[in-house]
């Protein structure tokens, strides 16, 4: 997990390190490096928890929001591409017909980065005072907020629902990592959101592709059965995650 310190040294110098570990990536980014896709969509995410505590340009704001935009959709190719490959192997595809997918995979990958444009590299976020004190209270807002959300996601099977739940949670989540470490119950319903997604990513694209047509039934079924599982798990972990949220709406008067 990218999420560290506590400490307030570390916390306060996150606020530039975020830009500056984004500029370390950036060569391998203009050049569509996976890794540096799946860096920058996570560095993103801590820029925006940033923001949503400190002022900054308008120009800052948008060059964060495009870049974010800009490589969310290669990243999540780039998951969907991996769990195929998985399920691939489990059914026993032959090899020489999992590496064929895998070069045409690649290729299609290339077209889809090729097409996008990279903003101006977004600047840094300037600390404001009484951070802490200002995130608190932000935290606050979302725990009461994602409760009540919980209450409408968990009674559907809309995916859309869920997909939204978990965009909220993973900016709770972000935030939190302003002031402390994300508690686990928070970081398995994540990650299991997570594979809720992939699997409707991966169904989609196995719906508007001509790709693996002999094994795309075998494949939709095992994605919506990972989806079907991950969902369970999201239910059965949610108890202990409502208690952290409730425990986060009251915030503190007296953190600075």
């Amino acid at each position: 997990m990218e999420d560290g310190g506590v400490e307030d040294g570390g916390v306060m110098s996150s606020f530039k390190k975020t830009a500056k570990t984004l500029g370390t990536i950036w060569p391998a980014l203009e050049t569509g490096d996976p890794e540096a896709v799946h860096q920058a969509r996570k560095l993103t995410r801590k820029a925006q928890a940033e923001l949503r505590i400190a002022s900054a340009p308008k120009r800052v704001r948008r060059a964060w929001r495009e870049l974010r935009r800009a490589v969310a959709p290669v990243r999540d190719r780039d998951a969907a591409g991996e769990h195929l490959v998985a399920a691939l192997t489990r059914l026993g595809v032959p090899r020489k017909e999992v590496t064929a997918f895998q070069t045409a995979w690649a290729a299609g990958r290339e077209r889809q980065f090729s097409a996008i444009t990279l903003p101006a590299q977004p600047g840094s976020v300037k600390r404001p005072k009484r951070w802490r004190a200002r995130a608190r209270r932000v935290l606050a807002r979302d725990a009461r907020a994602l409760q009540q959300e919980a209450l409408r996601v968990l009674a559907t099977g809309d995916p859309e629902p869920w997909h939204d739940w978990r965009k909220h949670l993973k900016r709770y989540r972000y935030t939190l990592g302003l002031i402390g470490a994300a508690p686990k119950a928070l970081l398995e319903v994540l990650e299991h959101l997570g594979r809720m997604q992939d699997a409707q990513v991966v169904a989609e694209l196995l719906t508007r592709e001509t790709w693996l047509p002999q094994y795309r039934e075998a494949l939709l079924n095992a994605e919506a059965g990972a989806s079907r599982q991950a969902q369970a798990h999201i239910r059965a972990g949610w108890p202990a995650l409502a208690e952290h949220l409730q425990a986060q709406t009251t915030p503190a008067d007296d953190l600075k």
